[in-house]
């Protein structure tokens, strides 16, 4: 596979990894989208989510049933 969406020597199966890795949520907090990779998460009926910053991850982590509506 090759393309203008290939950097350097990217296999296709590569370039579909990084694409899925990078994908964006949404904070469920703020609404803003985040990448899915982001290292700010938290885990809520076995469902994980990612937050844009740390305030958005404490505000969620207090009452999440709150921004699950």
């Amino acid at each position: 596979m090759s393309g203008w969406w290939m950097q350097g020597n990217a296999t296709g199966r590569e370039f579909l990894q990084v694409a899925v890795k990078d994908s964006l949520k949404v904070d469920p907090v703020c609404k803003m989208k985040v990448k899915a990779s982001s290292s700010i998460k938290s885990t809520f009926n076995k469902q994980e989510y990612v937050f844009c910053n740390k305030s958005c991850k404490l505000k969620f982590d207090k009452t999440p049933e709150k921004y699950l509506k």
